[in-house]
């Protein structure tokens, strides 16, 4: 991932108060941080994603239950992603050289391993294991991140990424965030679907997770 930043909070967005105070939600980014921060600092370092964005990511996403989202659906554990897509996502990720030879590794260790560039399918167990669910999580974030539409003049346009892993790229919602000339945060989560929209300000709003992750917290996950 190239080198970039993040501004927040973001102006015009607030957490909804539904969510949670300040305090609570405090107090939720330590305890994942807590029981994961090892996984997160590691996938942070190879992925270069930030530790306090994908921290942001579990929080609004499972709030730190690794099972979170029932062992029926298709999207799970701590970061929720689709285990339909992730294969792809793998294979594209270690045949654009974007894979560490880090990760590749760890990847292994899970008995994914990669043989002329294929690999197995990702299963609902991979999923509830916390230290791979963060690893693809933030695999699948930084492709995100890294498209002419994530990064813009060196700045994550975080809220387009949130949209696209949120809501998928070809809805009504990803075609906004991915293809609309909405030049700000909250004028992109003015126009879609409700849980989007909550999406983004819990992650980029005031009092949300990412302005309590670099401010209050901003010595504990780093």
């Amino acid at each position: 991932m190239a080198t970039s930043t993040l501004i927040i909070p973001s102006a015009g967005l607030t957490s909804p108060s539904s969510w949670g105070s300040r305090a609570s939600i405090k107090g939720m980014l330590e305890k994942i941080w807590k029981d994961y921060g090892t996984y997160i600092k590691f996938a942070s370092e190879n992925s270069k994603i930030p530790s306090n964005m994908l921290t942001s990511f579990i929080a609004v996403e499972s709030g730190g239950n690794p099972t979170a989202g029932g062992s029926g659906s298709k999207t799970q554990g701590l970061m929720q992603w689709n285990r339909d897509y992730a294969q792809a996502q793998l294979e594209t990720e270690l045949s654009k050289g974007r894979m560490t030879p880090a990760e590749k590794d760890k990847l292994a260790a899970f008995g994914i391993k990669f043989t002329n560039g294929k690999t197995r399918a990702i299963t609902q167990a991979d999923q509830i294991k916390p230290e791979l669910n963060i690893l693809i999580g933030s695999i699948v974030l930084g492709q995100l991140v890294d498209t002419s539409w994530g990064t813009q003049d060196g700045v994550i346009r975080l809220d387009r990424v949130i949209s696209v892993y949120n809501a998928g790229a070809y809805g009504d919602t990803g075609k906004k965030a991915r293809l609309g000339n909405y030049p700000t945060p909250a004028a992109l989560a003015a126009v879609v679907n409700s849980v989007t929209k909550s999406y983004i300000q819990k992650i980029m709003g005031k009092d949300g997770a990412l302005d309590i992750a670099t401010s209050d917290l901003k010595d504990l996950i780093k």
